[in-house]
């Protein structure tokens, strides 16, 4: 059986108020094209196939087509439900029920599905859990200490419910403790319901994981379990990671092989640059197709520092200014006998820790027309 990996497409995405909808869909015809090219038995969505619960039309449509196209030549299509996902799911369903091959999926438990080949795949699905639902299944209130345990025994539930002789993969849109999201933070179960790699189902071939956005192995895990990530570069804690897909080649009989695809996709770009060099860097990213991050250092005096950047790096999305401390130590004392520009210069440096010099100016202009004025009213 061949099975291919992803999720978090994250379809109508709107990051910096710019909408990135066309990066998503480019990535998606990446991932379309390699599924009739590869001859994928099965598709595997980990959640968040939108980016809203209550995505626009256009969007819905889109997608719509395709899944369809996805679904064509007796493929699977599988989409577990993630946390992005539709706010009314039964309307958005209705959307895509007469769409052939292809299943949303939002209860815990276990489905089988016949490939094109005769093979059957045993499903173990974990949609996207809010806690206050998980508290409540089958009619039983669940204490807020015991949801560690009650989902834990609906894994071990998925587990007995693999068999020796079918495919078996867990689909799931959920935290693993351990797991790098996309910024180097890490999560732990305690704080955001992250759940041990231990209780993975041991008897799975392989483990689909959807909800961080950085493609990754999980460590300690008893069977190969990855998070096949974000289709394109969500923000700048996603600045270095490579986007991906996984192709799956497994039999009942023997371990899964892993291949990970890279998907091609714009980047991102974190640029520190003093303002007094801002011509001359902006040449050197005028061909850069992506987008960028300025933390720029004002060690000159401009009137709008801002804008000059975004004048002359176009894709340029967010800039962070610096201003250097223009004096070599602290001010640790005020000499009140110092004349009245040195006092000012000495009151900026300890309220704000720079001193701008426009500021400066203008007040030995204020305090020389002060000066100068004989009139004794005044």
């Amino acid at each position: 059986m061949r099975i291919l990996h992803t999720g978090d497409w994250h379809i109508g995405i709107n990051r910096w108020g710019i909408d990135r909808s066309e990066e998503v869909f480019r990535s998606i015809d990446f991932i379309v094209k390699t599924v009739e090219e590869e001859d994928i038995d099965v598709i595997l969505i980990a959640g968040d196939l939108f980016d809203h619960r209550t995505p626009k039309g256009e969007n819905l449509q889109r997608a719509t087509r395709i899944l369809q196209r996805l679904g064509e030549s007796e493929r699977k299509v599988i989409v577990v439900t993630g946390n992005h996902d539709w706010n009314d799911l039964e309307a958005s369903l209705n959307m895509f029920s007469s769409l052939s091959n292809v299943y949303f999926l939002t209860q815990i438990g276990v489905m089988s599905f016949e490939t094109k080949k005769g093979e059957t795949l045993r499903l173990g699905v974990l949609p996207y859990f809010w806690e206050r639902d998980f508290m409540f299944m089958g009619g039983e209130t669940v204490r807020r200490e015991n949801l560690g345990e009650r989902l834990r025994g609906g894994l071990d539930k998925i587990n007995r419910g693999f068999l020796p002789d079918t495919v078996n993969i867990l689909l799931a849109h959920t935290f693993i403790e351990g797991a790098v999201l996309g910024s180097a933070m890490r999560l732990s179960f305690s704080s955001n319901f992250a759940l041990p790699p231990s209780w993975l189902p041991d008897r799975a071939h392989y483990v689909a994981l959807g909800h961080a956005h950085k493609p990754q192995k999980i460590q300690n895990s008893p069977v190969p379990a990855y998070y096949s990530g974000s289709i394109i570069r969500i923000d700048f804690s996603e600045l270095d990671d490579k986007k991906s897909f996984n192709i799956i080649d497994v039999k009942p009989d023997r371990p899964a092989v892993i291949e990970q695809r890279e998907i091609p996709c714009r980047e991102l770009m974190e640029l520190e640059i003093k303002l007094s060099q801002l011509e001359s860097k902006a040449i050197l990213v005028k061909d850069f197709d992506g987008y960028i991050k300025v933390k720029l250092v004002v060690d000159v005096t401009d009137k709008n520092p801002i804008s000059r950047v975004k004048q002359l790096i176009p894709n340029c999305i967010e800039v962070e200014t610096v201003y250097p401390a223009q004096s070599t130590g602290s001010v640790s004392s005020v000499d009140l006998t110092s004349e009245p520009s040195k006092l000012f210069h000495q009151y900026l440096i300890l309220k704000d820790g720079r001193v701008d010099d426009e500021v400066i100016k203008l007040f030995e202009e204020l305090y020389r027309e002060v000066s100068s004025d004989e009139n004794p009213e005044h």
